[in-house]
């Protein structure tokens, strides 16, 4: 991911909005249907368009973007980051209500903390405490359970919440 945001800087033929929108850490203005659209033949916007979704566990619009991410050598790279991801979340979704095994699929292991939780659930390292999984990510403690039609990530460091995502 870093890499991704990196070369975004030196995109100097897009328009300077949807730059200045993702340093400005805009992302509910850049993560839409009309967004895509507008780049729809842009791999670089495109790029920038899912990193904003991620940003905002926006999932459900990521295959509106890997599925256009065709143009240029990264930007097939990139879709690949949001396949993986997007993949990641559907068989955890499918593992967390349906009990389906993980351990027939491997996939990349992305910077993106659901891809943490997978690879970390998939190799059986975690705890579990009643309903939930406590997984320990990058110094975090980490919690997954499912309520209702969804699943939830939760981030705790020094036992504080600091980042809740939730995923259906």
């Amino acid at each position: 991911m870093k890499k991704i945001i990196i070369s975004i800087m030196f995109f100097s033929f897009l328009k300077a909005d949807i730059i200045k929108d993702f340093l400005s850490k805009n992302y509910e203005k850049i993560c839409t249907y009309k967004t895509i659209d507008m780049y729809m033949k842009d791999d670089k916007a495109l790029s920038i368009i899912g990193l904003s979704c991620l940003k905002l566990d926006k999932l459900y619009m990521l295959p509106y973007v890997f599925n256009k991410l065709k143009r240029t050598k990264k930007g097939r790279k990139n879709g690949i980051y949001f396949l993986t991801i997007y993949t990641q979340k559907k068989l955890l979704y499918s593992y967390l209500f349906d009990n389906l095994s993980l351990d027939a699929f491997s996939l990349p292991e992305t910077d993106y903390i659901l891809s943490k939780v997978f690879w970390a659930i998939k190799l059986k390292d975690y705890k579990k405490e009643k309903d939930k999984f406590v997984i320990i990510i990058d110094e975090k403690r980490v919690y997954v359970y499912k309520k209702e039609d969804k699943f939830f990530v939760d981030e705790y460091k020094e036992n504080k919440l600091i980042k809740r995502h939730w995923y259906r």
